[in-house]
């Protein structure tokens, strides 16, 4: 589609009116562009605006308006945020690869992999099939919230799209409006909140309150309408009060006023069980000056003048919010008796408040700027600590409760502040410090008490922490933390001691190997030489070799040990041209469209389960192999060798699956893991408990599944196993 626009335009029908209104748009958008980003690059907003509205021309909303209008209005959206021209772009077209036929390939072609990449982020995954649509769901989010730890764009754009579409909901049936509103009260806004953007926060929750549940929502409209009148004449009169006040002590500031929001007063009534009557912050004004000083000034006189609420005090200048939030707030009696919540802060903290990651963007400096903001790198490590988890449900269900903006304010000896979230320990204090003290931490001294490093902390405490030499981490202090950061240390921790026994049992094995082959061949390998060859079975790296064989993650046989010693021909194995049992076996498990006789193997990255969904991927060596229809490995890989693949749910056929439980090591955990399996009818092919450390253990176990819904049943007891504090899926190739 060409793009142009002229005053003076012909319009005959419907369609040329909505072209006219959408150009019309779109050139209202690149005015708004070039306002605050003079030398944008315009063409490339022009060609993302082509390529979308020409991908979505047959396309309408469920509100009967056409496609393109959301697109325009999510970049609108992200224009008011003065986000750079690549952001724009990517937003012009974040539908196109999950609406229309352009794939992701088509996107990097045309726009580039910057734009391509985000694009990617906010696009949906497919649905796994129609029993699995939540599950489809849940990965979508998972793999959205995991992109934009690599680029906040991406994250950027979602809240944007969701604004939008939370702001047209009324055109949807009610169960999807539902479903899409408890969502954003789950998901999207707490994201926003984290990030500090409270103007789209409080949209967010506003809008999606009423559709998710209008009852309750109607109740709070009616109870709030029967006071409004009163409490907006209170609110004027008080504001008057306080303009005085501010005049007299030569103080500038904005005053404005409001009653607590719909969302915010349902939160505080269902948390406390409490009327509307006991809201103590019912009636809000927000004081806005020019200097932290004259925060301070007015705080004061407010105080001076009318009679604070004891404990209603915070001052989050002094201690800002994680996500980056400053701001006085007090509640005060006036001397009518009414009970007034009041905020001060200055301008600036007030565009921080409503803007958050995006007050302070910088187009000149790009994504780079923003690479080191302290509310990102909570989001990176939070997501760290459980994006390796297989379940995308349960990774929801850990990315929720972390989310959730609960924090208390605690102290050093020296007094500084340390934000923590709520149910924090000494062990979540110690980390905050440094990892150092973490691993250390051997017990904490409370308001000059000693206490157990496990003891739960407190908003206002002063803790110390207690370190010794030979402290160290172990499994069961995972039970005792509340933060991602400090969960991440510890699993990091207890990873490289494994590493390091691994490392050394692997140079024991090595020197025994290298021990015979002297003797029995006469054989001898310099360091460079080993080097070299580890290099061919794809080792840079000496240790890493010794920490996979240690492991028995890598195994020595034969063929391995040839081409380290230089001896490929003598024992290399030729393959069988004749079919053999495992081929015809694996051929018998899976329908091929279009082929009739072709080599078939399961991918090792991602080993399907019957029931999955697939496809098949043909490789020029390796036949057929067959991928989940979700695995990230096909993701870039050319259409035409992508064959349409299915279960043959006639034949009856067993799959192995590997898992690593670690567990609490004491008696009986090893039988109530192969309980569940056998409860479930699997066969076990191999089970082993291993020791970690004093006070846990790993169990290593094999078995059958016939389908996956069996495996996800079996996992499911696995993880609510009393014990049992992390269950890992292996590949089947690992040991």
């Amino acid at each position: 589609m060409i793009i142009s626009c002229t005053r003076n335009v012909d319009i005959q029908g419907d369609l040329y009116y909505i072209l006219y209104k959408m150009i019309k748009r779109f050139f209202e958008l690149q005015e708004k562009v070039l306002n605050y980003h003079p030398k944008a690059n315009t063409e490339l907003l022009k060609k993302a605006y082509s390529v979308a509205a020409d991908a979505h021309m047959n396309q309408t909303r469920a509100d009967k308006e056409a496609y393109i209008s959301h697109p325009l209005s999510v970049a609108g959206i992200l224009a008011d945020m003065k986000l750079d021209e690549i952001s724009i772009a990517a937003a012009l077209l974040h539908d196109v690869v999950e609406d229309t036929d352009y794939t992701i390939e088509d996107i990097n072609s045309l726009f580039g992999k910057e734009v391509g990449g985000i694009v990617w982020g906010v696009t949906k995954i497919s649905k796994i099939s129609d029993l699995d649509a939540e599950n489809a769901q849940a990965e979508t989010l998972k793999k959205i919230i995991i992109a934009m730890t690599g680029d906040v764009r991406v994250i950027l754009i979602k809240l944007a799209d969701r604004l939008h579409n939370i702001l047209t909901l009324g055109a949807l049936k009610e169960e999807k409006r539902k479903r899409i509103a408890r969502e954003t009260l789950d998901i999207y806004a707490p994201i926003a909140a984290r990030l500090g953007m409270g103007k789209i926060k409080v949209t967010l929750e506003d809008i999606s309150f009423q559709y998710s549940c209008p009852e309750e929502y109607d109740k709070i409209t009616r109870e709030i309408g029967v006071r409004e009148e009163w409490a907006n004449q209170k609110l004027e009169k008080f504001r008057k009060e306080l303009k005085k006040n501010l005049r007299e002590l030569g103080i500038s500031g904005d005053i404005e006023y409001r009653i607590k929001r719909k969302f915010s007063i349902y939160k505080k009534l269902k948390k406390q069980n409490i009327d509307i009557e006991k809201v103590y912050d019912l009636l809000a004004l927000r004081v806005v000056t020019k200097s932290v000083a004259d925060c301070y000034v007015v705080i004061g006189e407010v105080h001076q003048r009318y009679t604070p609420l004891p404990g209603r005090w915070r001052d989050f200048i002094a201690h800002p919010r994680n996500n980056g939030y400053q701001s006085i707030h007090t509640t005060i009696i006036s001397g009518d008796g009414i009970k007034y919540e009041i905020q001060v802060r200055t301008k600036e903290m007030h565009k921080i408040a409503e803007e958050g990651i995006a007050a302070h963007w910088k187009y000149k400096e790009g994504i780079s700027f923003l690479e080191n903001d302290q509310r990102l790198n909570w989001f990176r490590e939070m997501i760290d600590a459980h994006k390796e988890n297989p379940d995308p449900e349960e990774f929801l269900n850990l990315l929720k409760g972390d989310l959730i903006v609960k924090e208390i304010y605690v102290f050093t000896p020296k007094g500084k502040v340390v934000n923590l979230k709520i149910g924090s320990t000494a062990i979540d204090f110690a980390y905050a410090i440094h990892t150092e003290i973490g691993d250390k931490c051997y017990g904490a001294i409370v308001n000059e008490h000693m206490v157990s490093i496990k003891k739960t902390l407190n908003s206002g405490d002063v803790v110390e922490i207690v370190t010794r030499k030979n402290a160290s981490p172990s499994l069961g202090w995972l039970k005792h933390t509340a933060t991602s950061k400090a969960r991440k240390k510890i699993l990091t921790f207890l990873q490289q001691e494994e590493n390091k026994k691994n490392i050394e049992k692997g140079k024991r094995l090595w020197s025994k190997i290298l021990r015979e082959y002297k003797k029995k061949y006469k054989i001898r390998i310099d360091d460079n030489e080993f080097r070299d060859r580890l290099r061919k079975i794809h080792y840079n790296e000496i240790e890493t070799f010794f920490r996979d064989i240690g492991s028995n993650k890598k195994v020595l046989d034969k063929k391995t040990l040839g081409v380290i010693f230089n001896e490929v021909e003598a024992f290399e194995i030729t393959p069988k041209k004749v079919r053999s049992k495992k081929r015809d076996q694996l051929y018998r498990m899976i329908r091929v469209d279009g082929y009739q006789d072709i080599d078939v193997k399961f991918a090792k990255c991602c080993n399907p389960i019957k029931g999955e969904k697939i496809k098949g991927f043909i490789t020029l060596k390796r036949g057929l192999v067959i991928h989940r229809e979700n695995c990230s490995s096909l993701r870039n890989v050319m259409q035409d060798r992508i064959k349409k693949v299915e279960w043959n749910e006639e034949a009856e056929f067993s799959q192995l699956v590997k898992y690593d439980i670690i567990v609490s090591d004491k008696p009986g955990m090893l039988s109530l893991i192969s309980n569940i399996t056998a409860k479930h009818e699997s066969n076990i092919k191999k089970i082993e408990n291993e020791a970690i450390t004093q006070n846990s253990s790993k169990i290593k176990i094999s078995f059958e599944i016939s389908h996956v819904d069996q495996l996800k049943e079996i996992y499911k007891e696995f993880s609510a196993t009393k014990g049992v504090f992390q269950v890992l899926r292996k590949r089947i190739s690992e040991k």
